[in-house]
């Protein structure tokens, strides 16, 4: 598979930035365009309708958080909003692992490489890191055919 043709580069900041003043629905958009990279481009393949669940989740989530937020003298709508919470987020770190799994995969990195996205790391800043990783990647990328072109241009000169 190839890295380039499947993902595209993107500021961090302005993720990092969008995803804060969005209240995560930039993240939630972000994770969505990844996965449907990932299904457009190649074999490996992430439920559709396992996205679905998890996006009405977080909107449910951010919803009632809004709502308990504008209610706040009533604690019952509180205790309800943070169980719908964590409901949202053990799918939102479901999919963030199937996401960065999938691009461990495409990009062929293992533990210690440089495009290998450690899951602590990646279970902290989710589609921050995996944005800086795939800019990475697609430098990486970008470079190594130049790489491979100078060292056939040196031998044929050293030759």
């Amino acid at each position: 598979m190839d890295f380039k043709h499947v993902f595209k580069a993107d500021s961090v900041v302005k993720t990092l930035v969008l995803s804060v003043l969005t209240f995560g629905i930039y993240f939630i958009y972000k994770l969505y365009q990844f996965s449907t990279q990932i299904n457009h481009n190649t074999q490996l393949k992430i439920s559709t309708t396992f996205m679905g669940i998890a996006i009405v989740l977080f909107a449910m989530a951010l919803s009632s958080l809004i709502y308990a937020i504008v209610n706040f003298h009533d604690p019952l709508i509180l205790k309800g909003s943070i169980g719908i919470h964590l409901i949202s987020t053990v799918f939102d770190m479901v999919w963030i692992f199937m996401v960065r799994n999938h691009i461990n995969c495409i990009s062929g990195a293992n533990k210690g490489d440089p495009l290998w996205l450690n899951p602590f790391i990646t279970s902290f800043f989710h589609v921050i890191y995996m944005q800086h990783k795939i800019n990475q990647g697609l430098s990486y990328s970008l470079q190594a055919p130049n790489q491979t072109d100078d060292r056939q241009t040196n031998k044929e000169v050293v030759t």
